[in-house]
């Protein structure tokens, strides 16, 4: 029987992960390093990432957003624990019972629920510290251990919190001030007799100069794929972008070769004309695919390790590029869509500045329905 061929297709370099996963755990050699695999693994694919870690590495936890992603692994059997970071709605915890993941806490509600339908659940306390999103801000504290106190049925953890801007070199005094609070907040509830095994509050760009040993547990994002959160001018981005090794590529194939004459127009709006004869490619990724609309004319793909670039509006489904003269390109022939080069025209870096956005956006971008395949 013949190989059903697939038209568009990511690889994920699991090599790349596990060196990644140990450049962090280098920096961080007290702490134990938590890859985190929400948004489908920030593109890569929740399930294929998952089950590259439970093979490859020994971790606390797998972080998910949801608990819709955490019974994705679930219903796997993936062995690595699970623990959700983002909000549950309280009535979920009825549904099923004994739900065998660890769950962040930060409202009263969510305790009491936990408490009465998944007894000897395990939860991770999340404090806001200057994020102004999910956690308990100070002067809840001592309401929530109140209640907390109620909830016998229930094993303390962890306690953690978000670092907003440790990204940016220039807001280390925010930074520290988040740091300086959050362990305000934690006596808080080590006066009133709670400890906890972990305590964390690094996610990939804090885990890149935080160093503190007063934590011991990293949520490993964006770096464990391969990709820096700080900008191409600081010496971390520099750096990292030296260090890390992308685990992405993402190809598309071609669908149809065709030639094109002067003042032809080509695709929806006619946003491109052609000035001379000619040689165009039509591909089979569109922006349904992650390719985001905003590249139509301005960026470029690689065939055969040669620049073609986009031309005319990209499509739902397809993308044409132009191809040059001296390259002999066939049907079915992959192109390069996201390289996992750092100076290719198409790598993450570029493709988000292109965009004028953050390598997280594209990832996330890219659909589910590609298949995902493990090198």
């Amino acid at each position: 029987m013949s190989q059903y061929l697939t038209l568009n297709e990511i690889t994920i370099n699991s090599d790349a992960l596990v060196h990644n996963f140990y450049y962090f755990q280098k920096l961080n050699p007290d702490a134990r390093i938590c890859p985190v695999l929400k948004s489908n693994a920030y593109g890569h694919g929740l399930i294929e990432v998952a089950q590259i870690i439970d093979r490859n590495l020994k971790v606390p936890y797998l972080m998910v957003d949801s608990l819709y992603e955490a019974y994705e692994l679930l219903k796997i059997a993936i062995k690595t624990p699970v623990m959700i970071m983002g909000y549950t709605d309280p009535q979920n915890y009825s549904v099923w019972k004994k739900l065998p993941f660890t769950f962040t806490v930060y409202d009263i509600a969510s305790l009491k629920a936990l408490n009465e339908h998944q007894p000897g659940a395990k939860i991770h306390i999340k404090l806001d510290t200057g994020m102004c999103r999910l956690g308990i801000q100070k002067q809840a504290i001592p309401e929530f251990i109140s209640v907390l106190k109620t909830c016998p049925h229930l094993q303390v953890e962890g306690i953690y919190s978000h670092l907003s801007q440790a990204d940016n070199p220039k807001k280390i005094t925010f930074t520290h001030n988040q740091i300086k609070l959050f362990k305000e907040m934690v006596s808080l509830f080590e006066q009133s007799g709670y400890k906890f095994k972990y305590k964390h509050i690094a996610a990939t760009a804090g885990a890149s100069f935080i160093h503190d040993p007063y934590f011991n547990l990293v949520r490993l994002g964006l770096g464990f794929y391969g990709y820096s959160p700080f900008g191409p001018h600081t010496d971390q981005g520099r750096k990292q972008r030296r260090q890390l090794q992308p685990a992405l590529t993402l190809t598309s194939r071609i669908a149809l070769i065709k030639s094109i004459h002067p003042d032809n127009r080509v695709s929806y709006g006619g946003t491109y004309t052609a000035k001379q004869d000619e040689t165009i490619a039509i591909l089979t990724a569109g922006y349904n695919e992650g390719v985001s609309r905003n590249l139509s004319n301005r960026a470029e793909f690689l065939l055969k390790r040669i620049k073609c670039p986009i031309i005319g509006n990209i499509s739902m489904n397809m993308t044409i590029i132009k191809l040059p003269r001296t390259i002999k390109a066939k049907i079915g022939d992959k192109v390069t869509i996201i390289s996992p080069r750092v100076n290719d025209p198409c790598s993450i870096y570029k493709l988000a500045a292109t965009l004028d956005t953050i390598p997280y956006t594209v990832l996330t971008a890219l659909h589910p329905s590609i298949r995902r395949t493990i090198i």
